[in-house]
């Protein structure tokens, strides 16, 4: 199954940020997806991580790469 990320919009979405928390991501998916689960959005975060798209500040935080 594919995983929805939606890069394209959440890089437009966050791009004026300078970091963003995890609360921020969870209202942006919420917004895109209705019914998604945290749990779901946890495992997003964590392939936004993998690929690339954003880095960990420390727990909660994170910045564009």
């Amino acid at each position: 199954m594919a995983r929805n990320l939606l890069i394209k919009e959440f890089n437009k979405e966050f791009k004026s940020k300078k970091d963003y928390t995890t609360s921020d991501i969870k209202v942006f998916y919420r917004k895109h997806i209705k019914g998604i689960k945290d749990s779901t959005i946890g495992w997003n975060v964590y392939h936004l991580v993998l690929q690339g798209e954003i880095s960990r500040i420390r727990i909660g935080h994170y910045k564009k790469k």
